[in-house]
């Protein structure tokens, strides 16, 4: 009986514990979210543009999955006979995983695409916050020949 009940308090201390530490550390408690529940994948926002300056309109989608935030670029075709469909061309994930919000051209939004370095083609801009919830602007450029988005440096 004595051992059964040290075993037990043994047991509900570590318990306690094991929920302390994850309690303090905020990757962690992510982590083991992530296991509990499953992973759905919610669009945040959607911008549309001509990414590859072929005159056809691209739309730009940012992802949440999980923990995870990403962007992705579908080229959007259509005829007649087959209606509009879509296809997905490039995607990146976000170095962070809270999805933040900037003023650009007098709206509060997520997503944007514009010509910020008036090289005559768009850049698109998403916001993130990192752990300590610092706000970031990342800003990409589709490479249309390379179906890929680079990051682009801001001076």
């Amino acid at each position: 009986m004595w051992i059964l009940t040290n075993s037990l308090k043994i047991t509900a201390v570590l318990f306690l514990a094991s929920m302390f530490i994850i309690v303090l550390d905020s990757d962690l408690r992510s982590n083991i979210r992530s296991l509990m529940k499953p992973s759905s994948r919610t669009v945040l926002a959607v911008a549309k543009a001509d990414l590859e300056l072929n005159g056809n309109m691209n739309e730009v989608l940012k992802i949440k999955t999980g923990d995870k935030l990403s962007l992705e670029v579908y080229s959007i075709r259509g005829n007649e006979k087959l209606g509009t469909h879509q296809q997905l061309i490039a995607s990146i994930d976000l170095p962070d995983h809270k999805d933040g919000y900037f003023t650009f051209n007098g709206e509060v939004t997520n997503l944007a695409i514009d010509d910020i370095d008036n090289d005559k083609r768009p850049e698109i801009l998403a916001t993130t916050f990192d752990n300590d919830l610092v706000a970031h602007l990342n800003v990409y450029r589709y490479i249309p020949g390379q179906k890929e988005l680079h990051l682009v440096k801001l001076r």
